[in-house]
């Protein structure tokens, strides 16, 4: 059974946002640098979902413009950028399995390293009517 993992949002400036979510109650509860992306990674932690670890929001800050979320802020502006679902330990092949059976097509030709050493992967937005979606488990 999958559950929302993050919301990722692409920003692209990062102290315009921060008191927003201060008065909100919330706050950046750490950062992380991924270099194969090309972006710093902030997450936001949300209410907790009934599993281990609350749902968060993850702002993805550009360090690179020519990685993908340097790509989209070019392309799109800021804004909403995927939908990141998690499954345990051990699913993330088979539901990738189950997920190009039914038609869909991935970014990457099999599961990479995201953050918090997590293997994901991600739904392509061409065969899901545009939303990218990302797939992920505990590395």
């Amino acid at each position: 059974m999958a559950y929302l993992s993050h919301i990722g949002i692409a920003v692209e400036n990062l102290d315009k946002l921060k008191p927003l979510f201060q008065i909100l109650g919330m706050s950046i509860e750490g950062s992380e640098e991924v270099p194969t992306q090309g972006v710093r990674a902030h997450f936001v932690p949300l209410l907790a979902q009934g599993v281990d670890q609350p749902a968060r929001v993850e702002l993805l800050e550009c360090t690179d413009t020519q990685g993908p979320i340097g790509k989209f802020i070019s392309k799109k502006g800021p804004g909403v950028h995927h939908l990141a679902f998690g499954v345990a330990k051990g699913e993330l092949d088979a539901v990738c399995e189950k997920i190009k059976a039914a038609g869909y097509s991935f970014t990457f030709a099999a599961p990479q390293r995201g953050a918090h050493n997590m293997r994901v992967n991600f739904v392509h937005p061409a065969t899901t009517g545009g939303v990218l979606v990302e797939v992920m488990e505990p590395g």
